[in-house]
């Protein structure tokens, strides 16, 4: 069974991928026209075209999402995937015969590892573009995890290294019956360690003794990494009706990404959440929903059932993208590696 993104019908996702460069982007677009919205909760987050993605905008619809490498100079991607879409006709039309083609796309990057390597090249959007795909999205050292990290919160050797391990791009998807698909992807850079159900880190800051740092530790020690980022893409195919529901359900999608990174959302991240429906399926629950709504419809019912489903999804999605990670290479880090949970 296909546990990504492109699960969902007219979803496609594609990846441009530089390990030399340890960075890249990955773009998600819609054969149709979705309904977007965005909770950031990070600090320092930053985005692309992310005005009109909250409660209380019009639902003016995306025809795609990307999530890039390279920091600030990484969001010029989303011109070259603009730039790519209007080549090929995708986009609003207007003017004589529809001769204008006015394409909409949001997104967001991450400050990687490619920033102390090589500049950002925006037109690695429109090769993820290019690369797009419906095959199962794939996990670890591609697109815009090809550089990410996690664990950054202390150095080591004095403050002369990084002690970080290998992020990367992860994917879960949560099964409710119905026909609801409840799928996420999620790019992990994080300030924080990376911390399963049981309490044990996964993936995270090293110590020199071999272990792990903990935030605890910070508190006497400054750290030197203000550059961290976790971006989740949540897709459902349910028809929530309005701007506000989307937004509650990247609300509650977001506790996923809590569940899994501590710390999490701190002034140091840009941690953000979009989330976007296919909109093909109306009114999914039985009729034993009606004995839990909240309110004269079941609306309110169907994000929470949502949320929680998509919650789960994050957390499972941010652990595939440590364990989907390969080792790298570079001269900053810690014994000159940063090292994945998998070797």
């Amino acid at each position: 069974m296909n546990t990504t993104l492109t699960a969902l019908p007219g979803v496609r996702v594609g990846h441009a991928t530089h390990l030399d460069r340890l960075t890249g982007c990955t773009a998600v677009l819609f054969d149709e026209p979705a309904s977007v919205a965005l909770k950031a909760y990070g600090g320092g987050a930053g985005g692309f075209n992310t005005g009109g993605l909250h409660a209380g905008s019009t639902d003016y619809r995306m025809h795609g999402i990307f999530v890039s490498g390279g920091s600030s100079t990484g969001l010029m991607a989303g011109a070259s995937i603009l730039d790519a879409m209007r080549d090929d006709g995708v986009g609003f039309r207007s003017g004589p015969d529809g001769s204008v083609v006015n394409p909409s796309v949001t997104g967001a990057a991450i400050y990687d590892l490619g920033m102390s390597v090589a500049p950002f090249d925006a037109d690695y959007g429109r090769e993820a573009y290019a690369n797009a795909t419906t095959d199962p999205v794939a996990s670890g050292n591609v697109g815009a995890g090809t550089g990410a990290s996690v664990g950054k919160f202390l150095w080591l050797d004095g403050g002369a290294s990084v002690g970080a391990m290998k992020g990367g791009v992860g994917s879960a998807r949560v099964n409710l019956g119905g026909g609801i698909i409840v799928a996420a992807m999620s790019v992990v850079n994080a300030v924080g360690n990376i911390v399963l159900p049981d309490g044990s880190i996964l993936a995270g800051n090293r110590s020199e003794d071999g272990g792990f740092s903990t935030y605890d530790q910070v508190s006497d020690i400054v750290t030197r990494s203000l550059s961290n980022t976790t971006i989740t893409v949540v897709g459902i195919n349910v028809d929530l009706g309005g701007k506000e529901h989307y937004e509650k359900l990247a609300h509650l999608a977001t506790h996923g990404q809590v569940r899994a990174i501590n710390p999490v959302h701190t002034s140091a991240d840009g941690d953000s959440l979009f989330v976007f429906s296919t909109g093909t399926l109306r009114s999914p629950l039985n009729a034993n929903g009606q004995y839990f709504k909240e309110g004269p419809t079941d609306v309110h019912l169907q994000v929470d059932l949502l949320g929680y489903a998509a919650a789960q999804a994050v957390q499972e999605s941010i652990y595939d993208a440590c364990r989907s990670a390969a080792d790298v290479e570079l001269a900053a880090a810690y014994g000159g590696v940063v090292p994945a949970t998998r070797g």
